[in-house]
């Protein structure tokens, strides 16, 4: 009798709320929490959109927090470090993945994460959060570089078609230079500062080296990787076609000359480059610019591009991981990375949106985005890359002043590699 009471007076109380709100009180199971940086694109909210969105389609409440980047990393790596478990899904950086791994932070998602789903990715994303065959998170940004050039400029130099290899580059630059047409065809964001080391790192991927294999041989001051820092120097010492204020240049600035016609090629341009050079507030060559169907490298085939994602991870400490994975699966599907794409002009997770027809009528060089976005590749992940990145901008930005040969900057780059830990493995020269 009083089990039956009892049922009756839960019932009663959840009418009671239904007809007071309209909704049953939600179980503080079914409630998550996500941590994300605010996309630079979404202007109008639309992360917050689809979440609602998620919310009403499945009766989970979403405790949705978006802070800049800055802020989102001081909590997440706080909490996560002190052991804590504050939210369900968290902001997950390319820089982070080593870390995360490392540490055991987050849950590897490969028992729930349907193969088919994952192929279904840009694979250049999916690599860049994966260690040892795990699986620890799902892009939800994808910021990859891209490889730009000024037609207008190529064609008054007989050229009709972008470079495909380095030899190319030097051919079409020289035309270009010879004719008067650009004293420097090249301009490079080679200040000493972090984007120097995305460059080097492009630069070492286009001649199919690294700073070591994964032996945990140390490759850095070797073919082809000097070949790498050795063709940088030359272009810009030795040949001068690229722009010798390039060692002071920020990529804002290197993009600057793009936009005002001082400069033919844009090698790892962000996404917004076409969009900021079509302009006419911001630039000189309206009409001008063209995105490449393939990128530079020693040969066709060593083509590749960086790319920088952000991905959603679930922390090992989150009680509610199914929950969490419905929410990542609801917000990375091919239909709201479509929405936000249409809307906001986000770039596609998925690698059949860069066919989809609603989308290329609307950003019809989003064909060639998708090209190269199939031979993209993350920056070394490594924990200690911070170090990294000083030690090569240093050294390799000295080689391209001249006060050292491109010999002894990789040397010094490999000293310091040596001894150095990866996937528990020691690296040697």
């Amino acid at each position: 009798m009083k089990r039956y009471t009892m049922v009756l007076f839960v019932l009663l109380v959840a009418l009671v709320s239904l007809c007071f709100t309209g909704t049953i009180v939600v179980n503080a199971a079914s409630k998550i929490t996500v941590i994300m940086p605010r996309h630079e694109m979404d202007l109008i909210g639309i992360w917050e959109k689809q979440t609602k969105e998620f919310e009403a389609k499945t009766g989970t409440q979403v405790e949705f927090i978006q802070m800049s980047w800055d802020e989102v990393a001081d909590k997440v790596l706080t909490d996560l470090a002190a052991g804590g478990n504050s939210y369900d899904v968290i902001e997950f950086d390319n820089g982070w993945v080593a870390k995360f791994a490392a540490t055991g932070w987050v849950s590897p998602l490969n028992d729930i994460a349907d193969k088919q789903y994952v192929n279904s990715l840009l694979p250049g994303l999916v690599s860049t959060f994966t260690r040892n065959g795990k699986l620890l998170g799902i892009p939800w940004n994808n910021d990859t570089r891209f490889f730009f050039y000024n037609k207008t400029l190529l064609q008054k130099a007989g050229f009709n078609t972008p470079p495909r290899t380095w030899a190319e580059v030097v051919t079409q630059a020289k035309a270009l230079k010879k004719a008067g047409i650009c004293e420097y065809p090249i301009a490079e964001y080679w200040n000493q500062e972090w984007a120097l080391a995305n460059s080097v790192a492009f630069y070492l991927y286009s001649y199919g080296g690294n700073y070591f294999n994964n032996k945990g041989q140390i490759t850095i001051n070797k073919s082809p990787s000097l070949d790498a820092i050795t063709f940088m120097v030359d272009m810009i010492k030795k040949e001068k076609l690229v722009n010798p204020s390039s060692t002071t240049l920020s990529q804002e600035a290197a993009a600057d000359l793009f936009y005002r016609g001082s400069s033919a090629f844009f090698f790892q341009g962000p996404p917004s480059t076409f969009s900021y050079a079509n302009d006419p507030k911001k630039s000189k060559v309206v009409g001008q610019i063209e995105v490449a169907p393939w990128l530079p490298g020693k040969t066709a085939s060593l083509q590749t591009t960086l790319t920088l994602p952000e991905a959603f991870s679930i922390p090992k400490g989150s009680k509610n991981r199914e929950l969490a994975w419905k929410y990542i699966q609801f917000m990375i599907s091919k239909e709201k990375d479509k929405d936000r794409a249409m809307q906001i002009g986000s770039l596609p997770l998925f690698k059949d949106l860069y066919k989809d027809d609603q989308l290329l009528k609307k950003y019809p060089y989003w064909k060639q985005f998708g090209q190269q976005s199939l031979v993209a590749k993350p920056l070394p992940l490594v924990e200690w890359y911070d170090e990294l990145v000083q030690k090569t901008i240093v050294s390799v930005q000295q080689a391209l002043l001249g006060t050292r040969t491109p010999k002894a900057a990789t040397d010094d780059i490999a000293d310091f590699l040596n001894g150095k830990v990866v996937d528990g493995k020691k690296l040697s020269k």
